[in-house]
């Protein structure tokens, strides 16, 4: 499914991108980003990651791994990076019990906003959360530990920088069957 919906979405982004044309093509630039639609869902994704570490189904990359635009509820991507064009993600399982889903761009993502419609999803509230130290991510980055009920939803967030010197969020969401390491 997410492979089908990546097709389509890499149909659209070649009229999304960069034109060294005159201000009317930047025009259509920006409509073909704002009528932008896809249909992988970041909640959907991570409460089936979530699904199948809580029945103790191995996590298979032909299922999981993909490279694309990741949406909120309404098919809107999450973000848009520094070019004006959607954001672009990368989920990776990285055994049969853990996988990785990171935003590869630097731009206008609300990490705060996706944290708690991620939380939302999964029916997480503070009482899921785990406070340790010993569960903090590296030095500057900001992380949250949830105990999603047979598995952990572990969220970092830290700053990073563009080659242009801009700055912006880059988060890492990992769900894993074993309490998260640092």
């Amino acid at each position: 499914m997410l492979n089908i919906s990546l097709f389509g979405a890499v149909l659209l982004l070649p009229g999304c991108g960069g034109s060294s044309a005159g201000k009317e093509d930047s025009a259509v630039v920006c409509e073909s980003v704002e009528d932008f639609h896809a249909d992988n869902d970041i909640a959907m994704t991570v409460r089936s990651l979530a699904d199948a570490i809580r029945v103790g189904e191995p996590l298979d990359t032909a299922d999981y791994n993909f490279d694309g635009i990741l949406t909120d509820g309404t098919g809107r991507p999450l973000y848009t990076n520094i070019q004006g064009l959607p954001g672009g993600w990368d989920i990776d399982v990285l055994s049969g019990t853990s996988a990785v889903i990171r935003n590869v761009d630097i731009g206008d993502l609300l990490p705060e906003d996706l944290e708690n419609y991620l939380a939302s999803a999964l029916e997480l509230g503070e009482e899921n959360v785990i406070d340790s130290l010993e569960y903090h991510g590296a030095e500057g980055a900001e992380t949250t530990v949830y105990d999603f009920g047979g598995g952990y939803l572990r969220i970092e967030v830290r700053n990073g920088t563009a080659s242009n010197g801009l700055e912006g969020p880059l988060m890492n969401i990992t769900t894993t069957r074993d309490l998260p390491s640092r």
